[in-house]
């Protein structure tokens, strides 16, 4: 039998921080290991877990809490717990905190309106190191972008020069546009008319070509080079 993803569930909200639990305990592949309401409580949580050999592969962040935020939280969690993969749980409007995220060491981020599927979709791309990007703040995020504006780490000049993308297919292009608009690899093979096996052999290619570590790497290279 394959090994459970386990997951820690932050938030000071007792409503959501359940309600998360909740769907996530649907999941035949999923077990929730523990709550948090404040980072603090979480960092103290996850040196209990390391002890008894249960550290979560992955931490659904909230970010606005007390004694302890979401973005200090996963910079010290990242420190100390490298292995543990971040998502952050966020509102619509809080594209700073979602960079601020990004740059404490967070994989991913999602709204506290996603639907189930999503959620589950995000936790298991995590735990396998890879970043689903949801529409909304996809959208919300690159839309706050400029010139003259500072990306979440790595910073653009770390990025491959633009001769890099000319060594993409046309169906390479195609797929890296579709990840910086947000789409899910299910989304992106329906809409291609491809298989969903097809498109993850297309993505290893481009982070290998691009130089790239994941896909908000890519969906940043994507924005930065006017793919969109």
């Amino acid at each position: 039998m394959a090994q459970s993803i386990r997951i820690l569930v932050v938030d000071d909200q007792t409503l959501v921080r359940e309600g998360f639990r909740k769907l996530l305990e649907l999941e035949a592949d999923f077990e929730v290991v523990g709550t948090a309401s404040h980072g603090e409580a979480a960092l103290s949580l996850l040196d209990q877990l390391s002890e008894e050999q249960l550290l979560p592969h992955v931490v659904l962040m909230d970010i606005r809490m007390p004694r302890l935020d979401g973005i200090a939280t996963t910079r010290q969690l990242k420190a100390r717990f490298p292995e543990i993969q971040v998502v952050i749980l966020t509102t619509f409007g809080d594209v700073e905190l979602i960079r601020g995220g990004l740059s404490a060491g967070a994989l991913g981020y999602l709204l506290k309106d996603v639907t189930a599927e999503q959620l589950a979709s995000t936790v298991r791309a995590a735990a396998q190191g890879q970043t689903l990007l949801q529409p909304d703040v996809a959208s919300k995020l690159f839309s706050t972008f400029s010139s003259d504006s500072p990306l979440p780490q790595p910073p653009p000049t770390s990025f491959p020069t633009m001769a890099y993308v000319e060594s993409l297919t046309e169906r390479e292009r195609e797929i890296l546009t579709r990840v910086a608009q947000g789409a899910s690899n299910r989304q992106i093979a329906q809409s291609l008319f491809i298989t969903e096996g097809t498109v993850k052999n297309h993505m290893s290619n481009i982070l290998s070509k691009l130089g790239l570590r994941d896909r908000t790497q890519a969906a940043l290279y994507a924005r930065e080079h006017s793919l969109l």
